[in-house]
Order: C-alpha cells, then sequence, then structure tokens
C-alpha cells in the first residue's frame, strides 16, 4: 500500500484539546493519500485499531457490493502488511462499519434483506469469513440507509434508520462467550428526525450521543441506556449537509469532533469541536484536498495522533493523519523544558538531504538539457515550508548560477565538470527563511551542513562570509570550544549550529563536519550510504552499519541514518528524458521510450515515495530485535521528501527507553 510518503502540506486549526479555544494549541494534518489503490466504494468507509492493528472496511462501488475488511498491519506497517478478505456472497447497498470490544472486533453492515449481518475475527489479524452472523430484531422494522456502531460498557450498540421517512433507531446488542450476538430490540429515537442514519459515539458507561441532520442543520441529542431517556436536541451552528454527519472522540480528553461534508456539490467538509456539555458549537472548513461526498471515519492512534478515512469523489479510499502538536514548534512543544539538559547525542531529529532542491531554477554541466526535475529533485517543499514541517537539520550544496548563489544538486562538484546538474533554490531565500522562523519559534534550533564545494564557483571561504553577513552573528551558535556531547539542547534554542565539510572559520561561527569512522572535527557524522535503487540492499547495508556500532560510537559522532534510493544511471538519464526534440539520435529517442515503459518513469521523488514508507517500521523493528540500541541510535533521519511524516516519527521515538 502506498502511504505517507507523498508530499505532506501542514495546515493549522483550533484542536480538540481539554482546554478553553483561546488557549487552544495547533492541530496539524498531512495531505491525504490514496493508500488501497485498487479499492473503489461509492459509500463511507470505516477505520479501526485491535490489539495495536489497523483495519479498514468498505463495499464495492454499485447498487450493491460485496463487503471487504482488509487488514492493515501496525501503524507503522500499514504500507507494507495488507490483507484484504471479502464476506463471500453475501453483499450490501450501504457502508459497512467496524467495533471494537473487549476480546474481538467485529464488522456489521445491512444484508439486501435489511437485516443486521456481522463478521468476527479469529485471531488478531484475521477474520471468519464462513461464519456470517445475523442479529433478530424480532418483528422490529427493517433497517435502511446504513449504520454506525459504539460500544458501550462491553456492549455493542447500533444506530440505523427505520425504513420509513424520518424515524432513527438504536438497539443495545449483547454477545454470548464465542462473540455470537444476540437478539435484540430496536428502539425509536423519539421526538427526533432525520433522513439519514445518525451517527453515535460512548460518553460514558451509561450515556451515547447521537449526531444527525435534518432540514434546519446538524443535532445532537444523548441517551442514558440506564433509563432509556433522552435529552433534548442541540445544534451545530452554522451546519448545514445531506449525509450521515460524523462525531468522534479523539485523544485523551472529554471533547468531541464533529465532522461532516456541505450540502452543495463543491463537497467541502467541515468540523467543530467542543466539550461533551457544549450547546452551540461552530463550524470550520478543511482545505480543499479533504472533499468527500460521504460521512467519513476517525480512528484514535494514541494520545496525540489520530487518523481519517474518507472516499473521495473518485471513489478512492483516502487516509490522513492529525495531530496536536504544531510541527513548527515540536522541540518547544517535546523537548522543553522536560529534556533540556539532554545533547543532540540524546535524541533524533528529521534532516533533508539536498535539502535546497525543492525546485529547478537552472541546469548546467556538460549534458545540460538532460536535465530535469525527474533527476534533480530531491523535495517536494522549500526549505521555509520544511522547518515549519519540523525539518531541523538540512544538507546543503551550494553554487554560483547567474552571480547568485544557489543550491544545488549535480554530478561533480564543479558544474563544469559535471555530466550535468541542477540549481534550486536561491541561498539568501533559505537564509532569510531561517532567520525569520527562528524570530518566530525562540525554542526551535536549526543544523545546516555543508559539502561539495567548488572553489571555482563558490568557495568555501566566500559561502562562509555570506552567512555571516546574510544571516548575522547572533543567529550562529558559538560552541566556545565545547564538543558534540557537551552542548545542552538549550544551549542551542533560537540557534544556527553551521558546519563545512573539513573547513572552520572561527571569527564566522563555522565549524567543521566529517563523516568518517573517527575524526577530530567538532560534528562527525556516522552514516553509510547504500548507493542503490533497491530497498532490499538500502536495509541490508543500514542493519550492517549499525549492527557494527553495537558497542558505540564517539564522543563528538552524530549517527544519521541515510535513507535515499538513488537512480541508476540509465533511470537518471533515460527514464527521465522521455521526450527529448527531432535533434536527437531516434535510435536514442527510442531506447529512452522503451526505457519509459519498463521503468515508469520514476523520478528520485518517486523512488522516495518508494522506499520512505519502510522507514518507520524497519527501525521499530532494529529496536525491537537490539540492533539498534542506547549506543548506535540514529540522532537524524535524514531523507527525501521530508514533510511532517518524519517529524512524526522522530517525536514519537524520543519518546520510547531507547531515547531515555
Amino acid at each position: 500500500m502506498k502511504f505517507i510518503t507523498l508530499t505532506l502540506t501542514l495546515l493549522y486549526f483550533l484542536i480538540l484539546a481539554g482546554i478553553d479555544d483561546a488557549r487552544a494549541q495547533n492541530l496539524s494534518f498531512n495531505q491525504p493519500v490514496n493508500f488501497l489503490p485498487t479499492a473503489r466504494t461509492d459509500k463511507a468507509v470505516d477505520i479501526t485499531s485491535f490489539k495495536g492493528n489497523y483495519f479498514i472496511t468498505w463495499k464495492d462501488a454499485g447498487p450493491t457490493g460485496n463487503i471487504h475488511v482488509c487488514y492493515l498491519g501496525k501503524r507503522h506497517a500499514i504500507q507494507i502488511n495488507q490483507k484484504d478478505v471479502t464476506t463471500g456472497t453475501e453483499k450490501s447497498a450501504f457502508a459497512p462499519v467496524l467495533r471494537v470490544t473487549n476480546n474481538h472486533i467485529y464488522v456489521l453492515w445491512l444484508g439486501t434483506d435489511s437485516s443486521l449481518k456481522y463478521m468476527i475475527n479469529n485471531s488478531d489479524t484475521t477474520f471468519n469469513t464462513q461464519n456470517i452472523g445475523t442479529v433478530n430484531f424480532g418483528n422490529s422494522p427493517k433497517l435502511r440507509s446504513g449504520i454506525t456502531a459504539t460500544v458501550v460498557n462491553g456492549r455493542i450498540m447500533i444506530a440505523s434508520h427505520a425504513a420509513n421517512k424520518n424515524d432513527m433507531v438504536v438497539a443495545l446488542i449483547d454477545a454470548d462467550d464465542n462473540g455470537m450476538l444476540k437478539p435484540a430490540s430496536l428502539q425509536t429515537v423519539p421526538n427526533k428526525k432525520s433522513t439519514e442514519y445518525p451517527f453515535i459515539v460512548t460518553l460514558s458507561n451509561n450515556t451515547v450521543r447521537l449526531c444527525y441532520y435534518n432540514d434546519q442543520g446538524i443535532y445532537y441529542t444523548d441517551l442514558n441506556t440506564d433509563t432509556r431517556t433522552w435529552t433534548d436536541q442541540f445544534p451545530v451552528s452554522g451546519s448545514k449537509t445531506k449525509v450521515s454527519p460524523a462525531i468522534y472522540h479523539v485523544f485523551n480528553t472529554t471533547r468531541l469532533f464533529y465532522i461532516w461534508k456541505d450540502n452543495k456539490k463543491e463537497n467541502s467538509v467541515y468540523y467543530a469541536t467542543g466539550d461533551e456539555q457544549a450547546r452551540s458549537l461552530t463550524g470550520h472548513t478543511l482545505p480543499d484536498y479533504f472533499k468527500t461526498p460521504y460521512p467519513v471515519a476517525v480512528c484514535k492512534i494514541d494520545d496525540k495522533k489520530f487518523a481519517m478515512a474518507f472516499t473521495g469523489a473518485d471513489q478512492k479510499l483516502y487516509l490522513s493523519y492529525f495531530t496536536n502538536y504544531d510541527p513548527a514548534r515540536w522541540m518547544e512543544d517535546t523537548l522543553f523544558p522536560a529534556k533540556e539538559n539532554l545533547t543532540l547525542k540524546d535524541i533524533v531529529i528529521p534532516g533533508s538531504h539536498d535539502a535546497g532542491m525543492s525546485a529547478l531554477n537552472g541546469t548546467g554541466g556538460k549534458q545540460a538539457g538532460s536535465i530535469n526535475t525527474c533527476n534533480t529533485l530531491t523535495q517536494k517543499l522549500n526549505i521555509g515550508k520544511q522547518l515549519n514541517a519540523g525539518i531541523r537539520m538540512f544538507d546543503l550544496r551550494v553554487g554560483l548560477f547567474k552571480n547568485q548563489i544557489y543550491t544545488k544538486h549535480s554530478s561533480s562538484d564543479c558544474m563544469a565538470e559535471a555530466m550535468g546538474g541542477g540549481y534550486g533554490e536561491r541561498f539568501k531565500d533559505i537564509l532569510d527563511s531561517v532567520k525569520t522562523f527562528l524570530d518566530l519559534h525562540k525554542k526551535e534550533f536549526v543544523i545546516l551542513t555543508f559539502s561539495h564545494f567548488c572553489p571555482r564557483e563558490a568557495s568555501a571561504n566566500d559561502v562562509a562570509n555570506y552567512i555571516f553577513s546574510t544571516l548575522g552573528k547572533e543567529y550562529i551558535f558559538n560552541n566556545q570550544l565545547k564538543s558534540i556531547d557537551q552542548i545542552k539542547l538549550h544551549e542551542l534554542a533560537g540557534k544556527v549550529i553551521v558546519t563545512f565539510e573539513q573547513y572552520a572559520s572561527a571569527d564566522k561561527l563555522i565549524d567543521s563536519n566529517s563523516m568518517a569512522d573517527k575524526s577530530k572535527t567538532f560534528l562527525n557524522i556516522r552514516r553509510v550510504y547504500a548507493a542503490t535503487n533497491q530497498i532490499n540492499k538500502l536495509l541490508a547495508k543500514e542493519e550492517l552499519f549499525f549492527t557494527s556500532m553495537k558497542s558505540g560510537v564517539n564522543n563528538n559522532d552524530l549517527v544519521r541514518l541515510d535513507w535515499q534510493l538513488t537512480q541508476s544511471s540509465d533511470e537518471a538519464a533515460l527514464v527521465c528524458n522521455d521526450f527529448q526534440d527531432e535533434n536527437v539520435d531516434p535510435v536514442i529517442n527510442s531506447l529512452m521510450l522503451l526505457t519509459n515503459v519498463i521503468k515508469k518513469n520514476r523520478s528520485i521523488t518517486d523512488m522516495a515515495a518508494a522506499g520512505n514508507k519502510y522507514l518507520p517500521a524497519k527501525i521499530n523493528d532494529w529496536i525491537n530485535t537490539g540492533t539498534i540500541n542506547k549506543n548506535n541510535k540514529p540522532n537524524i533521519l535524514y531523507v527525501d521528501v521530508a514533510g511532517p511524516w518524519i517529524t512524526d516519527y522522530c517525536i514519537e521515538l524520543n519518546g520510547i527507553p531507547v531515547y531515555n
């Protein structure tokens, strides 16, 4: 499954924290990605977790369709482990749902005869597809439109719509020792009407909330399951929809998250958040890439994260992660003050490979005409956006282009000697972005490492002078002869560590870095470069690298995980040049076309999309097996297509025992 490796765009809005909105932090989320490429549906999807495993369910597109349930794996293995099963000959016209009790995970749906069907898991990752159950509601009215479900004090409660114009119904269902659902009674919701099925969420051991809509807007009402009494209905202000609105608890708070699509053809998605007792809520709009004609599904990940799954207008399945910290200030939020006396050797931060290559502003080299975005760009976000996405270490190579300094990516240090190369972001724009960012975020710090200098284009001394004059002395960290293992995080707050490969300038506050097994430089980066386009070779090389350092590293070493898949020569020269002008040899043109058909036009960023999905799951595996331990843990996760996804993972790692 292709997941979380596309460009991740950071946005902010009021979060669902247990504090007043005026004091609320920011909620960030990534751009949705199509995570099950072959799946199609014309109804809502549902997603949940069971014993640390994630599952999603949907029906095939069409008037009726098979019910699918797919095991996605652990959170960080979602993109690798997927097992899709169907309910055989069982079909439905409506969206299925997933619900978890203490011992079981259920898939529930309405059959073609309007009966409530279900299937139970037979392990932590698989379902018993041979035993489809039916809940007996006696002579109660038929159900239509769809269902939602919740768990109240260990019992499943469903909400649906009766087979008439406006009545909503609920039922509390018990299970026997084997998990089979017992007969139950449907109860009509009194004095509340909706033309679609409602969403239901648990508030306490004896209280549930129903969220629904009518011609006036979206409303909610609460049921006491002991007394079977309902409260009055209360509005979600400014809300209009023609599909079922969703309601969820997220994080460990008493606040609720309401989310719905508007009642127009644009399919915009709105949300509101409020305390359980809030009697009036105000809706806000999500960005356009969250558009959907259907209800959405939310699944809690942990105390700081949840996932939202939905069906796009193209009938494909999409997923986005939401977090209740701000990546632009993640160091302040997660490291200060509790960890401010640690050093860089004690934590892990996200790093960006060829960080300034998010744009192609010029080409050079002997084969400049063969250079394009496919074989040159390594990032999707410029450095200003990467800073706001949480990236804190930037690998920069610079050169002179049109009498200004730009970042570059070329086959040789000097462009004139290179077969080809490209110029990316303007260096002044990068330094201005860093300065602006640190002015706004005084607890954050940044590492800029420079290498691959060409003295004829932009010498180390020239670049040092430019940094000093443009960035300013007050922003550059002065190590005062301390080694990297002696510098506390609080000393770095608001500063930039600037290091050059095998070069130092004390008066310009430029320190020296190296990449060796052992070095006397201020900062030595321990890393191994796999130089491969095959993920298995990358994994093997990195595993051997960490195994070789199990007993520890030197005091001035920072361990960097270099996670890049590299284009082969034919990919860079042929795959990235499928459209040539008539002046190119027809044989070469044909070869390029053939190569593209075979290689499927894999750019550097395409390779990152393929390779980045393995990173979290593999590091987790290496930590669990002891390949990575306290002595050799990575301090920098250094990637192409850097974004909030890698920041999120670094924050997670900083909270585990290896980093504490």
